[in-house]
């Protein structure tokens, strides 16, 4: 029997040589050191967006339960859980444009916060996409995401960290 021959890729061919004296000459990117001062603001912020979007949305169910016949269903747990995802699909849609629009959520403008990318630009359509993203992740393990800014030594949270934004005082 014969033996193929086993085909060898070799880095050099690709990249003959690492440049470390360019990677040196780049001063490698440090969060602020305030992020840390900036927790509580952050989850206020939060707790306002929501309780924005949980009025608007209880304005809502009030107009539709009022709009009902009387013979219609009572709120049983199909239809309520159809109500929480309407909520959560409001919100983040709400995240998404407001992030999308202004860097900045209507919470984040009284608390005086702003979302910016590591060279302290606005967020552009792609940095929008990827924080909303990060938002998912931060979300689905019961919240971690967001809980990780007390245990991360830069205070930032999965979806600060996926997209590569943080957050600073206006």
């Amino acid at each position: 029997m014969e033996r193929k021959k086993r085909t060898v890729i070799s880095i050099e061919d690709v990249q003959p040589e690492f440049d470390f004296e360019e990677a040196a000459a780049s001063l490698p990117f440090t969060f602020p050191d305030y992020q840390r001062g900036l927790i509580g603001q952050r989850l206020l912020a939060g707790a306002t967006d929501f309780a924005i979007v949980g009025a608007v949305y209880l304005l809502f169910i009030i107009v539709t339960y009022s709009q009902m016949p009387a013979a219609a269903p009572v709120l049983d747990r199909r239809i309520a859980g159809i109500y929480g995802v309407g909520y959560f699909l409001l919100v983040a849609i709400y995240f998404f444009l407001f992030m999308l629009s202004s860097s900045q959520t209507p919470g984040m403008k009284v608390r005086q916060l702003l979302v910016v990318t590591r060279d302290d630009a606005p967020l552009d359509l792609r940095g929008a996409c990827s924080r909303g993203l990060g938002y998912f992740i931060s979300i689905l393990p019961m919240m971690l995401g967001f809980v990780w800014v007390l245990i991360d030594p830069e205070h930032l949270s999965w979806a600060d960290k996926v997209s590569g934004t943080f957050v600073r005082r206006v």
